[in-house]
């Protein structure tokens, strides 16, 4: 199995040719199938497809992360190719997302696009609350156990009921892709709002491997107090994984720990990276 990874959307950028914009999305080939994970916060997708000479509208599989913005808000500038696409994603992504601001104040965080904007563009919408084979070898986790005590979706996320009332939102529409690779799994995940070591921990638990020879996305690390850094970098020592590619919502100063507890293991993603298993 050959798997190529490449990073059309992160906070920063390696290149003057590409757009840093605060989000995520990755670009997989596996064994000559492509799969486009998240699609940013606004158009730096399909602009850095282009800078990178990657044809997206002959990408079919779309798979969504979670239901927010930064995940989902280049899919208006990916419909407008006009593609052939199917998007693999939770149903509660669909739900109208709000964070809460130090001042109380709920802003708006959710997709861009409704279930019907999808069908209307032509989209063929396909939905999974738990663990999906999407091709041999090559899973979509659905909802992951929430199993620490120390991990948290990392801020006050909240969605609007039916009846017009604030309540939580655990997200679980977050999920991650697992590809089970001879060399080891390699796990791609937006946002780890279900916890970093709680997504590396399914992953293992789904395909019964423990190495882990490669993460890479965000791990929501930013809001993270010193017990759960602790914690997670104890976890990462008892159950290794190659390589870290730690982008988007990781922050500075989580990498920076993460690079002095964990060494080389850690990499710092940005748009434009590229790595092939």
């Amino acid at each position: 199995m050959r798997v190529a990874l490449q990073i059309l959307v992160e906070n920063t950028a390696s290149l003057a040719s590409l757009t840093g914009e605060y989000g995520f999305s990755a670009l997989l080939t596996i064994d000559g199938w492509r799969v486009l994970f998240d699609t940013g916060a606004h158009d730096a997708v399909v602009r850095n497809a282009a800078a990178l000479k990657l044809d997206l509208a002959a990408v079919q599989d779309v798979v969504i992360s979670h239901g927010h913005f930064d995940h989902t808000g280049g899919i208006p500038a990916l419909l407008a190719l006009k593609g052939s696409w199917r998007f693999h994603l939770h149903p509660d992504a669909f739900q109208s997302k709000y964070v809460e601001k130090e001042e109380g104040r709920p802003v708006f965080i959710g997709m861009p696009v409704t279930r019907r904007q999808l069908s209307e563009a032509g989209a063929t919408v396909v939905e999974n609350t738990g663990p999906r084979e999407l091709a041999p070898g090559v899973w979509l986790t659905g909802e992951i156990p929430r199993v620490t005590s120390y991990e948290t979706t990392g801020g006050r996320f909240l969605v609007a009921s039916p009846a017009g009332q604030w309540e939580e939102d655990t997200l679980r529409d977050d999920q991650a892709l697992v590809i089970d690779h001879p060399e080891g799994l390699v796990v791609v995940s937006g946002c780890a709002h279900s916890g970093l070591v709680n997504t590396l921990e399914y992953a293992r638990h789904l395909t019964g491997r423990t190495r882990v020879r490669l993460y890479l996305g965000g791990t929501h690390l930013m809001t993270a107090g010193p017990e759960r850094m602790r914690a997670s970098v104890e976890a990462l020592r008892r159950h290794p994984v190659d390589t870290l590619v730690v982008c988007h919502c990781t922050g500075f100063y989580a990498a920076a720990e993460l690079y002095r507890e964990l060494g080389p293991v850690l990499v710092k993603g940005e748009t434009g990276f590229r790595m092939v298993i």
